[in-house]
């Protein structure tokens, strides 16, 4: 088992140096140091915990909330950092698909 782990930590390393990952934290830290991009995503998940909060009580969600929700993806979507974070981690999803899709074969299992 430990020749198991010890290849598992090997993968994890390659994985870190690839250049999906690299460019996925190289985006994430643009956006972290970015204040207009942080100020976004918490006006984002405010909005989006408020209309969950209403839902969970059953309360109706007003058109003015779907309406700043639709307004603030939209600024999500059109910031150039954001934008890129979010390629990047389609990037990097995409890998570990076709990681976790390879392993599947040389286990023939299906999941």
């Amino acid at each position: 088992m430990d020749q198991l782990i010890d290849m598992a930590q090997n993968l994890g390393k390659a994985i870190s140096q690839d250049q999906r990952t690299v460019q996925l934290k190289a985006a994430q830290e643009a956006v972290d140091a970015d204040a207009q991009a942080g100020e976004l995503v918490t006006a984002y998940e405010q909005q989006m915990n408020k209309m969950n909060g209403l839902a969970q009580k059953n309360q109706p969600i007003e058109v003015a909330d779907k309406t700043r929700l639709k307004e603030l993806e939209d600024q999500l979507a059109a910031h150039p950092l954001l934008s890129e974070l979010m390629r990047r981690q389609v990037d990097f999803v995409d890998l570990m698909r076709k990681v976790k899709q390879a392993i599947d074969q040389q286990l023939h299992v299906q999941v």
